[in-house]
């Protein structure tokens, strides 16, 4: 079964967009008006309508990026991100640990690298995703503590170190052939 992450705030930058449009032609009938008695007030007018239509034009493009481009979909055996450039998969072998930190999530890679996930959006929403990602990754690692297990507590970041030799919480299960050196 798929599970799909979209961020929220569609209908807000939807709204955004065309009151920002809005208020460019008000303006810009606005500087019409002012243009025989005023040219210098019409040049602001004109100005300041060409900024809010960029403005609401950006707003219109994000909305539709959100409703339709940007999305992370987990299965059985992978991460799927959804960007401009298309889609890309990581599986969960390859994955070391999902970060929230704020409002941005991330992916880190086993080599080091880190994604960010544009298709979570907010604190909230990437622990659910957190959640979820560390959940199918132990499922398909065989790894105890899978869906039915308990669920993981969030990294504690800054202090001490705790001395045991686990990983942290929201580190991703490696695969047995890197936990094994005999093979």
């Amino acid at each position: 079964m798929t599970e799909r992450f979209q961020p929220g705030g569609v209908t807000h930058a939807l709204v955004s967009g065309m009151v920002e449009l809005a208020l460019a032609s008000a303006l810009l009938a606005g500087s019409l008006a002012a243009s025989e008695s005023s040219p210098g007030a019409a040049a602001s007018l004109a100005a300041a309508s060409l900024l809010w239509a960029v403005l609401g034009v950006v707003s219109l493009a994000m909305a539709w990026l959100r409703a339709r481009v940007f999305a992370a979909e987990l299965d059985d055996e992978a991460v799927t991100l959804h960007r401009l450039g298309g889609a890309r998969r990581y599986r969960y072998d390859q994955l070391s640990a999902v970060e929230v930190s704020g409002r941005r999530t991330r992916l880190v890679a086993r080599d080091g690298g880190a994604r960010v996930v544009r298709g979570v959006r907010g604190a909230a929403q990437g622990n659910r995703f957190r959640a979820r990602v560390l959940a199918r990754a132990r499922a398909a690692a065989g790894v105890a503590g899978g869906p039915g297990g308990s669920s993981p507590a969030p990294r504690r970041t800054g202090g001490a170190e705790g001395s045991g030799s686990s990983p942290p919480a929201d580190s991703l299960p490696a695969v047995q052939r890197e936990r094994s050196s005999d093979g």
